[in-house]
């Protein structure tokens, strides 16, 4: 466990502002931790920026890096990079935001030991939602066309910014690239604008899966932790800590992969937080592409006694999903629930004979849940215990009277517990993309004490 960063923030007065600020942001005389700040202003970046760990850099309102063009292949141009050196610590103001936009990419260069972090440019008192977070959109294939075009694909809008302003996402191309997040920490972000206009702390728009993001966290935000609108963007090495909301959330088609999912909440305050909220549309269950991501090595743990921790996993709004070697485990009201009349009749075609991989599939599962382990509702289909359990080969397993899947400290699997040597990978048949899978025996996104791969990096 690694310790927040203690930065010292003061406005030292008479000094005069630094000249060196690279084009695209302003010199200030804002001091942070001893470095001299430089401003992101609310714009269009329309060049290549390199943020470097010498500097304190300050996000003033909605920051847009490109022009938000469509780049319909590989070999269409990209207008800007933005690259953050290992080390670098970026500082939002109030309803500042960050946007990677379609014709742009990111280059986040973080290290185990150095990572690069966003986070509030208050220090003395952070409080969630202080700032917007960051968003990343991309050319990928979106299930829901709230923007007319004439190119034959969908397009949306962002969430956060009016629409006259706001950047489209979605596009005809699932290998597309935004680049790649590497060991990156966002704290204290979700800033909220209005009912039900909220930013996320890391909000993944329309990405495709050339783009490659592995280790990164999501403290203490307003809203969810991660959220994916479409796309086909693989994961690897995931946190979602303590946030408002829900830890982890998709919706509008995402078809693409995960593994290593590390999530907890304890003090949300949302009226519906949730562990995996799981949507394909809601104002249309059966658009397509549905949503249909694999996913491998989840742990969800409600912590506390907080009685608005929902559920641990919900699918709804039609998804599918393909979830291995995932626990969900103490305060939700229902470590998993079903909804949804699409849900149920995608999932049902396949509940009782999983020969084909499709629909939605639990495998390798364990539920350990204070209150209900598995929600009934007399609308259901069919019962969800039925479907939980369905085929003995599944593996699924409620936790008996008296068992242990934790050691005490709460993540390595206990070695006499059913976490161990019972995982096994996803079949390659349906991996998506070029996605590899790592192999493990447990479930759940731990093994031992010394894989704890959130070391040096991550809050826990």
């Amino acid at each position: 466990m690694i310790t927040k960063i203690s930065i010292l923030f003061s406005l030292v007065l008479g000094v005069s502002a630094y000249a060196a600020c690279p084009v695209g942001t302003t010199a200030s005389d804002v001091i942070v931790d001893n470095k001299k700040s430089c401003v992101l202003e609310g714009n269009y970046i329309k060049h290549n920026l390199v943020l470097t760990a010498d500097t304190a850099w300050i996000l003033e309102g909605p920051v847009q890096i490109g022009t938000g063009s469509v780049r319909l292949d590989e070999s269409s141009p990209v207008v800007s990079t933005l690259t953050v050196e290992a080390g670098t610590v970026i500082y939002g103001r109030p309803q500042s935001f960050i946007t990677i936009t379609r014709d742009a990419q990111i280059f986040v260069k973080g290290t185990q030991n150095n990572p690069v972090v966003f986070t509030s440019l208050e220090r003395v008192n952070p409080t969630r939602g202080y700032w917007g977070g960051l968003q990343i959109t991309g050319n990928a294939p979106i299930n829901t066309c709230t923007v007319k075009n004439d190119l034959g694909f969908c397009e949306a809008l962002i969430e956060g910014v009016a629409a006259e302003n706001a950047p489209k996402y979605g596009g005809p191309n699932t290998k597309d690239s935004s680049g790649s997040i590497e060991f990156i920490r966002v704290e204290y972000a979700g800033y909220t604008f209005s009912t039900n206009d909220e930013l996320n702390a890391i909000t993944l728009y329309g990405v495709g899966n050339k783009t490659k993001v592995e280790h990164i966290q999501a403290y203490k935000g307003a809203d969810d932790g991660v959220e994916i609108f479409g796309g086909s963007v693989n994961l690897k090495y995931v946190v979602s800590t303590d946030n408002d909301d829900d830890g982890f959330d998709w919706d509008r088609g995402w078809t693409g992969a995960a593994q290593f999912i590390y999530i907890t909440l304890e003090n949300a305050s949302e009226k519906d937080p949730r562990g995996i909220e799981a949507d394909n549309f809601k104002d249309n269950h059966a658009l397509t592409p549905r949503s249909n991501p694999t996913i491998s090595n989840v742990t969800i743990i409600g912590k506390g006694t907080n009685p608005k921790l929902l559920d641990g996993i919900m699918f709804r709004h039609g998804t599918g999903g393909q979830i291995y070697n995932t626990v969900v485990s103490g305060n939700f009201q229902n470590c998993l629930n079903i909804d949804s009349e699409e849900t149920f009749k995608n999932a049902g075609a396949i509940s009782f004979d999983k020969v084909q991989q499709t629909g939605l599939v639990m495998q390798n599962t364990i539920l350990n849940c204070n209150q209900l382990v598995i929600s009934e509702d007399p609308s259901d289909l069919w019962p969800v215990t039925n479907w939980f359990s369905a085929v003995e080969t599944e593996n699924n397993y409620v936790l008996q009277n008296g068992e242990v899947i934790f050691e005490a400290d709460g993540f390595t699997p206990s070695a006499t517990g059913p976490a161990v040597k019972t995982g096994s990978l996803p079949p390659e048949d349906i991996y998506p993309g070029d996605f590899e899978f790592l192999q493990v025996d447990y479930i759940g996104a731990f093994g031992t004490k010394a894989e704890k791969w959130t070391d040096g990096w991550a809050i826990n």
